[in-house]
């Protein structure tokens, strides 16, 4: 009979967001050997329900009272202070009192009776201690997968509850790796381990450039949103700027449902569905892949960019600069200044090509072996 999984998540559903899609991924690969439930917690809050989707039973959760929005706001302003790691006690009750509750999650995860339970994001708004005590008698392994978007995260009550209980921490980058050590001085270094998601690229798919972009020949590929409806600045740097900070070189931007690509006398906008395939087909054949979004906690473009052999430009303390720095395979950026510097660096193709071959090297050895991934999914959810 194969182990039972709950996934417990507020990271589910049709949002194209890149936790949301590495949580799926985690699922995916867990299904291989296990039988995997996810228990979502739901905000806006829905009534509880139970739905199949693919191959995973959906248990809905509300989560009631949430204003995460607020909560980011209060957080951001508490970290100018020392990075957020030490709140006051009025400060932690507040941001506690807006995560809202989805108290009903310890009941169904219980019914559940599962062999392992997987806390995939930092947002865990209901009773963990529920899962009993730590390698207890019948109580299931536990592994925490914070996806944090802010080290600021790490001081919240709901996170260090989390923290406490999992047997196991797994993390997506070498950054996470060290806050999680740093915060919580007192867990075992070798249970705080790399995910290694690996992100399956379609190389042949890619190799077709999209129409009309052979005519702009050698191009920056600059990314302000992607995908759709995703995190963006209202004021970012533009394929115009970028453009007079290289001269001779075009540049193609993805914002949205725009995407174009232009140099110094034409822009053509590209009429092609913002879709993930058509993005690797820009990445492909690019000088260097720039992010200009607000960063995310997995940096999914940066390591696919790497996989197709194509540098990076990243923004600095995000999980992107992390995978950059780890693979020396890109250049990261503080300012419009760095930025500015980072792609005149990188257009020249001595250091571009360097920084390729490097990337893509660390990009196929970490994260571009699906069934590498597959089985250390399980050593690490299920253990030996």
């Amino acid at each position: 009979m194969s182990p039972r999984v709950a996934i417990v998540t507020a990271h589910w559903g049709g949002s194209l967001d890149e936790t949301t899609s590495t949580t799926r991924l985690l699922a995916g690969a867990l299904a291989r050997s296990a039988e995997v439930e996810v228990v979502h917690l739901a905000s806006p809050p829905e009534p509880p329900a139970t739905v199949e989707d693919s191959v995973f039973r959906v248990h809905r959760v509300p989560w009631k009272g949430a204003r995460l929005l607020r909560a980011g706001l209060v957080r951001t302003a508490l970290g100018t202070y020392d990075g957020g790691r030490h709140l006051p006690a009025v400060a932690s009750a507040l941001l506690e009192e807006l995560e809202g509750s989805a108290e009903d999650a310890a009941e169904v995860v219980a019914g559940l009776a599962p062999d392992a339970v997987v806390l995939a994001g930092h947002h865990q708004p209901w009773d963990v201690s529920s899962l009993g005590a730590r390698g207890g008698p019948g109580a299931p392994r536990v592994t925490f997968v914070p996806f944090l978007d802010s080290e600021t995260a790490l001081s919240a009550a709901a996170v260090a509850a989390a923290e406490r209980r999992a047997d196991v921490v797994a993390v997506m980058h070498s950054g996470e790796r060290r806050a999680v050590l740093s915060s919580f001085p007192d867990r075992a270094e070798d249970s705080v381990v790399p995910l290694g998601c690996a992100f399956a690229v379609n190389r042949s798919a890619s190799a077709n450039r999209l129409f009309g972009v052979r005519y702009f020949g050698a191009y920056l590929l600059s990314i302000r949103c992607f995908p759709p409806g995703g995190p963006r600045w209202e004021r970012s740097v533009t394929h115009e700027v970028l453009r007079s900070a290289v001269g001779h070189v075009s540049v193609a931007e993805v914002d949205g449902e725009r995407w174009c690509i232009g140099d110094r006398e034409n822009t053509l906008e590209l009429p092609v569905s913002p879709s993930r395939v058509n993005l690797w087909r820009l990445m492909r054949h690019a000088l260097a892949t720039v992010d200009l979004r607000p960063p995310g906690p997995v940096g999914r473009e940066a390591i696919e960019s790497m996989l197709l052999g194509t540098p990076v430009v990243v923004p600095d303390d995000s999980a992107a600069k992390q995978h950059a720095a780890d693979a020396s395979g890109g250049l990261w950026y503080r300012d419009v200044g760095e930025l500015t510097d980072a792609v005149r660096a990188i257009a020249d193709r001595r250091v571009r090509d360097r920084l390729a071959v490097q990337g893509k090297a660390w990009a196929d050895r970490t994260h571009g072996r699906m069934d590498e991934f597959v089985r250390r999914a399980r050593q690490i959810v299920l253990g030996d």
